[in-house]
Parts: C-alpha cells; sequence; structure tokens
C-alpha cells in the first residue's frame, strides 16, 4: 500500500491564524495542502515529504477563497523551492506562493569508498534516507538493480549512486572457458568453447568452438556462459 508523510510547520500555521489580515486564511492553506497531496504522491510514492509555506508578499486583508484553481504539480526542482500561481473565482483575486519541498527517500549509497571498477555489492552500499531534491541526478531504489554493477569511476564514502556512475560488469575475460548453449525449437546444445574477447551481460562476442575450432559470435548471459540466441 502505498503511503505519503506530510509534515507542516506548526508554528507557521499559528502565523496564519495571527495575522490572517496579511495573509491568505489558514483554511485555504489546508486546500492547497490536500492538492498538493495529491499531485506529489502520484510523482513520489512511499516517500516522506516535508512541506513547508513561505509566506506571500501581499497586503489584501482578509483573503479567503470558495474556489480556488492552482495548476498540477508535475515536477520538483533541485532544491525543492516552488513558486505556484494561485486563482480564485470567490471572492476573484490571485497571487503566487512559495513553498519549499524535502522529499525523502530511502537511495543506494556508498558504505565505504568504492574503487573504478569495483563491484556493488551488500559490504559496499547501503540504502540511506536522502532528501532527494538536493540530488541533480537519478538514483536507485532497489538493491536488485544497483548490486552486481561495476564503479565506472571512484565513489566517495556517503554518496549517493546515481546510473552514471555504473556500467555493467565484465563476466567473460578473454581466455575464458565458456559453456556454449546453442539451439532453438526446445531443441538446446551445450558445448565448451574459448572466449576471444571480453564481455559484459547481452554483449555479443567471439568465441572458438574447442570440439570444432570454429569461430562464432554468440550472447554474454552470464559468468562462463553464452548462448548463440540473444535472450
Amino acid at each position: 500500500m502505498k503511503f505519503i508523510k506530510i509534515l507542516f510547520c506548526s508554528s507557521f500555521i499559528s502565523l496564519l491564524c495571527t495575522f490572517s489580515s496579511t495573509v491568505l486564511a489558514a483554511s485555504t492553506y489546508q486546500e492547497i495542502k490536500q492538492h498538493l497531496i495529491i499531485d506529489l504522491t502520484e510523482i513520489y510514492p512511499n516517500a516522506t515529504i516535508n512541506i513547508d509555506f513561505i509566506p506571500p508578499n501581499t497586503h489584501k486583508k482578509n483573503i479567503k477563497c470558495n474556489n480556488f484553481n492552482m495548476p498540477t504539480l508535475k515536477k520538483v526542482p533541485t532544491g525543492g523551492r516552488v513558486s505556484i500561481r494561485l486563482t480564485c473565482k470567490q471572492p476573484n483575486w490571485s497571487t503566487y506562493i512559495s513553498l519549499k519541498i524535502s522529499i525523502y527517500h530511502i537511495i543506494a549509497t556508498a558504505r565505504s569508498h568504492i574503487y573504478k571498477g569495483e563491484t556493488l555489492t551488500a559490504d559496499n552500499i547501503y540504502f540511506k534516507e536522502t532528501d532527494i531534491t538536493k540530488i541533480s541526478r537519478s538514483y536507485f531504489t532497489e538493491p536488485k538493480t544497483v548490486l552486481g554493477k561495476a564503479a565506472r569511476r571512484n565513489i566517495s564514502q556517503h554518496q549517493s549512486i546515481n546510473p552514471y556512475m555504473l556500467s555493467s560488469p565484465t563476466l567473460i575475460i578473454k581466455g575464458d572457458s565458456v559453456i556454449i548453449k546453442a539451439g532453438g525449437n526446445n531443441l538446446n546444445i551445450s558445448t565448451l568453447g574459448t572466449a576471444l574477447q571480453n564481455g559484459k551481460k547481452g554483449r555479443q562476442i567471439r568465441i572458438r568452438n574447442n570440439r570444432s575450432g570454429r569461430v562464432i559470435r554468440a550472447y554474454v548471459t552470464g559468468k562462463g556462459r553464452v548462448s548463440t540466441n540473444p535472450d
């Protein structure tokens, strides 16, 4: 079941009640809150979200709204600061409201320094709750999407891990003995071969069939395993 936590600054709500003659009515903010909950739940399921309203620069008195309209929030930019135009139909007025949004998600993080070429395992990464609005690139939320990958460059300790830092590991090294799987139509034949190239999963490389001496091209399916047919 999806859930989302919305935390509001209680001191600010008190401020709204005290200075209701110069800022939006607290009831209007509650309606805006519900509107944002719907939008943000769709974009960031299973996240913990903290929203702080920044008081609008307005001198209108007793601003209340019985029928307001605001655009759908489609994305929270890096830094989490958002400005939204709020339009009220009854009574007729409009203003801009500013928000500071923090979105906390459990993401893959380097437990220790990871060197270029090193494989990511449960020993060198962990999953940490992080404010993703402070991250400019994408991230990993599931262990299966990051474990077994190789570091494309050095990754610092406690650094959030993104796809640009990683590459698929080399599963076959030139000269390795491999099992060649061939066939089709429910007929599978396996034989031994020798890799003539390095290979990552899904890549097609040259293999020498040890029995016939023939050089073929086959797809890497795992460590020490290739197939003449793509997955």
